[in-house]
């Protein structure tokens, strides 16, 4: 199976940008994000957690059900396609655990307390089940964008490719995304016994006289 194409390549020659930088170029300018509204990702937003609203309400009877569903689908319209251009925008951005901490943690809580309110003023029935389950896939879906995004996938305006070619490179990506933490605890295993097998053999060399 083919691995999943590396990130993006920054020109050798230019720094790599800083994650501090590209967040104030987008408070100077905010109207970017509107040229950069990520479709791909609102779409698929609404494909992975719409039927979590419609699935806890659906208790209460269609009506309650079809309107969570639309509520929801019109929150990850708009809240989906603004994430992915701040994504998009930032997903360089340097250093990278600052990077993610803000695209993975910080954000993700700012949209998932809005929709919590915005269905708690609509009325969805069992939200609390819902908000939760909305909040574990908002957090892993926000690092697979971002995982994504800086391999050339989802992305939009000049970036950006065919909708058709980031569905079919979707399935390959989600295996390598889901391949990192073992990939990364194996060369940590491999790591330790290679420095572990190097004392061996520093210990059995004959001490000189």
């Amino acid at each position: 199976m083919k691995r999943d194409p590396a990130p993006l390549p920054i020109d050798a020659f230019s720094p790599r940008p800083r994650f501090v930088n590209l967040l104030f170029s987008i408070l100077r300018r905010p109207q970017q994000l509107l040229l950069l509204w990520n479709w791909k990702s609102a779409l698929l937003s609404i494909v992975l957690r719409g039927p979590i609203f419609f699935g806890v309400a659906v208790r209460q009877g269609w009506e309650a059900a079809i309107a969570a569903l639309f509520t929801e689908s019109i929150f990850c319209a708009l809240s989906a396609g603004f994430y992915g251009a701040v994504v998009q925008t930032l997903k360089d951005g340097e250093p990278q655990w600052l990077t993610g901490v803000f695209l993975t943690v910080v954000m993700p809580v700012i949209f998932q307390a809005l929709e919590y309110l915005l269905h708690w003023f609509r009325g969805t029935p069992h939200l609390r089940v819902a908000g939760i389950v909305s909040l574990l896939v908002g957090a892993i879906s926000a690092l697979f964008n971002w995982y994504a995004m800086r391999r050339g996938t989802l992305l939009v305006g000049r970036e950006g490719g065919g909708f058709g070619g980031d569905l079919r490179r979707l399935p390959r990506l989600l295996f390598g995304f889901l391949a990192v933490l073992p990939r990364r605890i194996a060369r940590k295993q491999q790591s330790r016994s290679s420095k572990h097998q190097s004392a061996i053999m520093c210990n059995d060399l004959p001490s000189g006289r």
